[in-house]
């Protein structure tokens, strides 16, 4: 039968060993109490750190595509109230132009609606420069300059902003879903000015006219000229119901974006909570756990020293030189 002999040399190194472990286990416990976090490098989890990664990067993306959503809900709104107040200019001018279609209505007062007109003009311009920050909301892409400015001759209002189908400033709120978020000016208040299109002074000038602002500035020149025509002003009125229905379905189309933007913001806070949950399950300590965890290990700890001092006895060899 063999044995093994078991030296004073081995148990020593035994017991230091076990020593060095629990002492490592504590300061290893203590150290996540202190950071609490489960591991500090990616070598410690290699998986719990590539989850922490992916999270992190969905994280990353979905806090940018609340940013843009914010953006573009804030612009929306101010475009929102913007047509929302054009509407009511246009009831206002329609007002004045039954008013004006009243048998009674003479020369006098049709130069006071003619001047009520021309504020309601200047409204419509300034809600066309309408500003969010730094930023003209109704100028397509040319969002640095004003989009509506005096035309060519006097009482004329032109539009500066892109346009033909180059006005969309788009913003992405989902992975590769984009929107656009803007209106274009000219297709919202129109415009009415004089262009010269060839730079030609022996041809004449042609007026270049659409929407909103060329029913009212139209409006305006009739209640100024003398003799009115009656008929002319009743084709403006007609001309106003489209002009309206055409800022109604603006409204509408921008209150639809609302909605989307809305619903798109309730999913990525729900998968923002989802993608943090499952991170800080990963990553993040359980206290009680390892304050538990820790008072067991400075108990074993104790326990070891103990132990350790009663198997590692000094001898006469440890004086010997």
């Amino acid at each position: 039968m063999n044995y093994q002999r078991i030296t004073s040399g081995y148990m020593n190194n035994t017991v230091l060993n076990n020593l060095v472990t629990n002492r490592d286990l504590l300061m290893e416990l203590q150290r996540k109490i202190a950071s609490g976090r489960e591991f500090q490098r990616a070598s410690d989890s290699v998986f719990s750190a590539t989850t922490v990664m992916n999270a992190n990067s969905s994280l990353g993306r979905i806090d940018t595509f609340l940013k843009n959503i914010n953006v573009a809900k804030s612009e929306i709104e101010i475009a929102d109230k913007s047509i929302l107040t054009t509407l009511e200019t246009i009831h206002k001018a329609r007002e004045l132009t039954i008013q004006a279609l009243n048998v009674t209505s003479g020369e006098e007062e049709m130069d006071l609606i003619g001047v009520q007109i021309e504020q309601l003009i200047e409204q419509v311009r300034d809600l066309g420069n309408t500003k969010f920050g730094s930023k003209y909301l109704f100028g397509g892409q040319n969002t640095n300059t004003a989009p509506f400015t005096d035309g060519p001759n006097a009482g004329e209002i032109q539009y500066n902003g892109s346009s033909d189908g180059s006005y969309e400033r788009q913003v992405e709120i989902s992975e590769g879903v984009f929107i656009t978020m803007n209106k274009g000016g000219d297709d919202v208040f129109g415009y009415y000015y004089t262009g010269d299109h060839d730079n030609n002074p022996g041809t004449p000038d042609t007026l270049e006219g659409k929407g909103l602002l060329q029913t009212l500035i139209t409006l305006r020149e009739e209640y100024k000229a003398g003799n009115q025509d009656k008929d002319v002003i009743r084709q403006k009125l007609a001309n106003l119901d489209d002009d309206m229905a055409t800022l109604l379905e603006v409204q509408s189309s921008l209150g639809g974006l609302l909605e989307r933007l809305e619903i798109t913001e309730q999913i990525h806070t729900g998968d923002e909570i989802n993608l943090t949950e499952t991170r800080s399950k990963v990553q993040d300590v359980d206290f009680a756990k390892a304050i538990s965890d820790l008072k067991f290990q400075e108990t074993a700890l104790q326990a070891s020293l103990q132990v350790s001092s009663r198997i590692i006895q000094p001898s006469l060899l440890n004086y010997l030189r």
